[in-house]
């Protein structure tokens, strides 16, 4: 679902409309603030644009909320499938798109946590205690400054 403002900025753009319209079913919902709408409320929209990332039951697993730019944008969207993805126990195909939004927006916001999770769930398809500490080494290397090289932190007294 997608709250207003989508026929702006990147959410406008060919590029991010055809990625969107091949790996997702996209809703778009009018959002007004006086009176919120049914789906507002089921949904608890605060703010737009607003992107829910659902699985074939409807059960929401991802909320994404406000602009971003394009890059960032498309980062979130492979990250959000990703997460989807791995939280079905759907492992391999989790690494997929958890390895694109790392790989492929390596400056985005949303690339650490795509390492983080990328080695969940490595580690989730091996059992092997070495991907969790490649996460930290990874993090560590790329992204020292991140919230997510400090969650990683446990994993670095696993031997290398």
């Amino acid at each position: 679902m997608g709250c207003a403002a989508m026929n702006a900025g990147p959410y406008s753009e060919e590029k991010v409309q055809r990625f969107i319209g091949e790996e997702f079913v996209p809703i778009k919902s009018q959002c007004f603030w006086k009176e919120r709408t049914e789906l507002m409320k089921r949904f608890d929209v605060i703010w737009t644009p607003t992107f829910l990332f659902q699985d074939a039951e409807g059960k929401v697993h991802r909320k994404l909320s406000g602009f971003l730019p394009t890059g960032d944008f498309l980062a979130q969207l492979k990250l959000g499938k990703g997460m989807v993805l791995l939280e079905k126990e759907r492992n391999e195909e989790a690494i997929k798109w958890l390895e694109r939004a790392a790989k492929e927006h390596p400056d985005s916001g949303a690339a650490p946590e795509a390492v983080y999770f990328l080695g969940v769930a490595r580690y989730k398809s091996t059992h092997e205690a070495g991907a969790l500490r490649n996460i930290y080494d990874t993090l560590l290397i790329k992204y020292p400054e991140s919230e997510w090289t400090r969650r990683a932190q446990p994993y670095s007294q696993i031997p290398g």
